[in-house]
């Protein structure tokens, strides 16, 4: 580490150990997956996007900042709902299991915005961790990667789900990832903004997935429809990034990369956005409504 970044390290770690976020108590990964395996909790999960669209602080690459998003968000973080597990990130506690990188992007953030948001945080409850979709790259120790994964696949195992997501996301498609999975259908929504046709998407959600697990990979939009969807009785997990961090594990990449057939925000470009030959039949058969 160069003295520069020796000195940028330092005085964000310093002063974020002035903030309240030691204070915030979030369960570790495999905690949170156990709590939603075993209870058969749903989970809205709040990163960076969601975060600083709760805050009003701008909007992020596929979801535009509004008013009613933000509300929502605010109203969504403070639920006390006995099925509905709320999860921050892991680092805004402890940014001991990350690496280099994202100890800088997460120390930066909370040095940015940690006094408006701990307004909103609770010290006296215990959030789960939004990094069970995030649990390969931006870990320091990703041999631990594996046994998450194998976790996570337990609670869909022999279920019939139904996957809420964008339309170019792609989830399991030309991976094994659900392949425990009894069933498995897709609600395609927009692969940009969705918030602007919620009404549209939560209607779908409930009609197609009574008596289903429902997965979903959505943005913002995720964190305000699995609450919703959870008031209602239904079981929704708010999975988000899971497929790309799979696919970025098999690659072994060490970075973010393209990924064949998927769009990804956090690049810049398209990309390869065909699906393989092999898989487009099975991915067709799967959708049941396209949201426009």
């Amino acid at each position: 580490m160069t003295p520069l970044l020796k000195y940028y390290y330092h005085f964000l770690t310093t002063a974020s150990e002035r903030r309240h976020f030691h204070k915030v108590r979030i369960k570790s990964l495999k905690e949170t997956i156990d709590d939603i395996l075993i209870n058969k909790k749903s989970i809205s999960r709040y990163g960076d996007g969601e975060l600083k669209i709760m805050l009003n602080r701008g909007g992020i690459v596929f979801q535009r900042e509004s008013p009613e998003l933000s509300d929502r968000l605010k109203e969504v973080i403070a639920a006390d709902l006995n099925n509905l597990i709320i999860a921050l990130p892991g680092p805004l506690c402890s940014v001991r299991n990350e690496n280099l990188n994202s100890r800088f992007f997460w120390l930066r953030f909370i040095n940015l915005y940690g006094n408006v948001l701990a307004e909103y945080l609770d010290a006296n409850k215990l959030y789960g961790n939004a990094g069970i979709s995030r649990f390969y790259l931006g870990l320091k120790n990703k041999s631990l990667a594996r046994d998450i994964l194998e976790r996570l696949k337990k609670i869909w195992d022999q279920r019939e789900i139904l996957i809420v997501e964008g339309q170019l996301t792609r989830m399991g498609v030309g991976n094994d990832l659900f392949a425990n999975a009894t069933s498995l259908r897709r609600v395609l929504c927009p692969a940009e903004h969705a918030f602007e046709k919620y009404p549209e998407i939560l209607a779908a959600a409930k009609r197609h997935g009574a008596d289903k697990l429902i997965l979903i990979a959505l943005g913002p939009t995720a964190t305000v429809l699995s609450h919703d969807l959870a008031r209602s009785g239904l079981w929704a997990i708010d999975i988000g990034h899971l497929d790309v961090e799979y696919m970025w594990m098999l690659s072994r990449a060490r970075t973010r990369i393209p990924i064949k057939g998927r769009y990804l925000s956090e690049l810049s470009g398209d990309g390869d956005l065909e699906i393989a030959e092999a898989d487009r039949d099975s991915y067709d058969q799967s959708i049941v409504e396209t949201i426009a």
